[in-house]
């Protein structure tokens, strides 16, 4: 009699596609990005932030009604309000556009994009998870167990990419949306939703093509080496670079050098997306002398002395995407 059961037996289990392959391993590309010492409070700080951010513009928006609590306590307290408050309402009331559409466009452009901003903490994520992205399955040759299981390089690098792509929606683009929402939900007009449009199709379009820059960056550095410490160097190497180049270049128009950072590649990106200038020389227009100090006067001197060539920051851009998959394609292969 035979030791050895060889019947058949038929599998009813549900079939699995390849979409759910690439799935499972984004998935566990994210699992392990979070499992990162640090990578958790990371992503609290940028919900914290959005949270902060989400409380100032109720407060932004209960300047708009005259009966709210925040009005009453801003007006009782800050005595210049008195007369402040009234006037901004009745030229609110006139101008939406511009009292309500610019200034979301010009938070948002702050909030998704400034030095201290989800940007800048989207990135320290990257780096603490560049070691769990493709660097540790290449010191434990895990890609050929993929391999084996019948996922192709292109599946396998789409789900870690998949995978880079969640990390960054938990701390870029999933705050960004919900700091607009919570500004919305808790204005007291429901016109907001519209004259707020703009800023939000702005954050998207900027946010999502930040993303895919950022994620192929993240899976090329991750692939140059089988060392977690020599992935991480390479990281901050990289944006060390993108920061001092940026900085040599800052006052002139024509310090071709600056293209080569990334950093200020996706500035003049974001400056493109949202118009930054066009909304500056539109309330100049209708309001000439209010872009002449503070905040407005910083952005303005900044957009004066630095150069302004979108089509050169997105080729850039894309020669470092191009340079990140070329780099995908020589260093992830099955042995």
């Amino acid at each position: 009699m035979a030791q050895i059961d060889s019947s058949y037996t038929h599998r009813d289990g549900e079939t699995r596609g390849i979409g759910y392959r690439r799935w499972v391993i984004a998935q566990a590309t994210l699992t392990a990005c979070l499992k990162v010492k640090g990578m958790r409070w990371v992503v609290w700080s940028c919900w914290i932030y959005a949270f902060l951010q989400g409380i100032f513009l109720f407060g932004f928006g209960q300047l708009m009604d005259q009966d709210s609590a925040v009005y009453a306590f801003i007006t009782e307290n800050l005595g210049f309000f008195k007369v402040i408050g009234p006037m901004f309402q009745g030229w609110a009331e006139e101008n939406p556009r511009i009292a309500i559409g610019m200034t979301y466009n010009l938070f948002f452009y702050i909030f998704t994009g400034a030095i201290v901003s989800s940007l800048t903490l989207s990135l320290v994520a990257l780096g603490m998870a560049i070691p769990r992205l493709i660097t540790s399955d290449l010191s434990s040759r895990a890609i050929t167990i993929y391999s084996s299981k019948a996922v192709s390089r292109f599946d396998y690098c789409l789900g870690k990419f998949g995978g880079v792509l969640l990390l960054l929606t938990l701390t870029w683009l999933g705050p960004t949306l919900v700091t607009w929402m919570m500004g919305n939900l808790m204005a007291p007009k429901i016109s907001f939703f519209w004259h707020t449009a703009p800023a939000l199709l702005h954050s998207v379009a900027f946010v999502g093509s930040g993303m895919v820059i950022l994620g192929l960056m993240a899976l090329g550095v991750s692939a140059m080496t089988s060392s977690p410490r020599t992935a991480t160097s390479i990281w901050v190497g990289v944006l060390l670079l993108g920061v001092v180049l940026s900085g040599i270049g800052m006052g002139s128009k024509n310090y071709w050098l600056q293209y080569l950072s990334f950093w200020f590649d996706l500035e003049l990106l974001q400056r493109w997306i949202f118009d930054i200038g066009g909304d500056f020389r539109e309330l100049d227009t209708e309001f000439p002398g209010i872009t002449e100090g503070g905040l407005f006067q910083q952005m303005k001197n900044r957009l004066a002395v630095t150069a302004n060539n979108v089509a050169a920051a997105i080729s850039c851009l894309s020669l470092l995407g191009g340079a990140a998959l070329l780099t995908l394609y020589k260093k992830v292969k099955p042995e």
